[in-house]
């Protein structure tokens, strides 16, 4: 998916006197808005938000987790991730289960059918990011994924962490 936001898109580059364009977390920070919102775009059009799919997508891999996991790493506000997980228990996509370690807290399990809801997103959301990231080849996507990784080691949440 092309964004059409012509307004938004007049040159190729910015003006050499718009300084912070210059720096690498500014671009970073910008490309990742740009990528959220067309992913965003794109996932309304199959009935989802990206913050659900995002908690589809987490819940998919190894590690058990919990709401309070679920906040720490996407960085979303523990109420919103009340409200995001209500809703998908209302959808049949996750189930609650107390965690037989810690009583007080659920574990959160993706149905079958929240596999085939997260198997629709994850297309969507891959479209798009193949459009966003086709100006470069593969191994320069390769590349950019091993340096953001490096920028992220140590800043996961333990609850996904192996170590």
């Amino acid at each position: 998916m092309v964004r059409s936001d012509s307004a938004e898109r007049h040159g190729t580059s910015p003006r050499k006197d718009f300084l912070i364009a210059e720096r690498p977390g500014y671009l970073l920070h910008k490309a990742g808005l740009v990528l959220v919102e067309d992913v965003e775009k794109a996932l309304g059009a199959v009935g989802m938000r990206i913050r659900y799919f995002f908690v589809l997508a987490a819940l998919a891999g190894g590690p058990e987790l919990s709401q309070q996991d679920l906040s720490r790493l996407l960085n979303l506000d523990p109420t919103t991730v009340v409200t995001v997980i209500d809703e998908m228990e209302r959808n049949q996509h996750v189930e609650r289960r107390r965690n037989p370690a810690d009583r007080r807290r659920y574990n959160l399990i993706l149905t079958e059918s929240g596999r085939e809801a997260l198997a629709t997103a994850d297309r969507v959301a891959t479209e798009v990011e193949e459009n966003f990231f086709g100006a470069l080849a593969g191994d320069e996507r390769e590349a950019l994924r091993k340096m953001l990784g490096v920028l992220m080691a140590g800043r996961w949440p333990a609850s996904v962490c192996s170590d």
